[in-house]
């Protein structure tokens, strides 16, 4: 269902709706979910202008258009995820980012529409690549892919909270969708609780490749957003276009 223009996963809902009832009875909460139903569609203004962002990026990357084809933001749980992703071998890079919020931003592929985006790349630096296997450079391209467009999520997070945040260097990953979501669940502590998630799908027209952009953050940067929201440091940041 959705509450503004925020998807809640099924899973995520009964949590809620679940803590709600315990909170309201005097229980003890499950899961330390604390989300705050009233601000919830105001994030996605925040995933909105750096969706925006990014897509701007890979125009300039690349020499041709890129539309937003899918933008969603969820609040979803890690099992869910994995399971739209499922066995099948895909292609990922990702980078972790630290700071006032952590989490990681990962970009999503098959195996031929990574290979297309990277040839796209290196033709706009003046390399061709013959071939269709995933070589270093294509795997330098979209490392430097990835590095471009988290940034762009990155940069937006941090300065519409007002803070730094660093970023890991992008690595290369190449297997199952479900158990390398999996790895990266394991890594910052998430079991069977709520995520928030967004998820962009790109795609570079000419090219005719398209890849999913997927950030998550664990429960407690999200936390740390809807307390922004409410200061209201995100509403003053709106206004500010990006137009380099």
């Amino acid at each position: 269902m959705k509450y503004g223009k925020v998807e809640i996963s099924p899973k995520s809902w009964e949590i809620i709706v679940k803590n709600i009832i315990e909170d309201t009875l005097g229980g003890n909460m499950d899961n330390n979910v604390k989300i705050d139903l009233e601000n919830l569609s105001k994030i996605e203004e925040v995933g909105k202008f750096a969706s925006e962002k990014a897509m701007k990026f890979i125009s300039d990357m690349t020499g041709y258009k890129a539309s937003l084809k899918v933008f969603n933001i969820r609040l979803i749980t890690p099992q869910e995820i994995m399971e739209e992703y499922g066995d099948e071998k895909r292609i990922f890079t990702k980078i972790d980012f630290n700071g006032e919020i952590k989490g990681s931003g990962i970009l999503i592929f098959s195996e031929d529409n990574a290979v297309k985006l990277a040839k796209a790349m290196l033709l706009g630096m003046g390399m061709e690549s013959d071939t269709d296997d995933m070589d270093e450079m294509k795997i330098s391209a979209i490392n430097e892919i990835c590095n471009i467009l988290i940034s762009a999520y990155v940069d937006s997070f941090a300065n519409f909270m007002d803070t730094s945040l660093t970023m890991t260097p992008p690595e290369f990953i190449s297997g199952s969708g479900k158990e390398i979501l999996k790895n990266i669940f394991e890594k910052y502590g998430i079991g069977n609780e709520i995520i928030l998630a967004f998820r962009s799908t790109l795609h570079v027209e000419e090219v005719g490749s398209q890849f999913d952009v997927l950030i998550v953050l664990p429960q407690d940067s999200i936390t740390m957003i809807f307390e922004a929201i409410r200061k209201g440091k995100i509403k003053d940041k709106l206004s500010v276009k990006y137009d380099n």
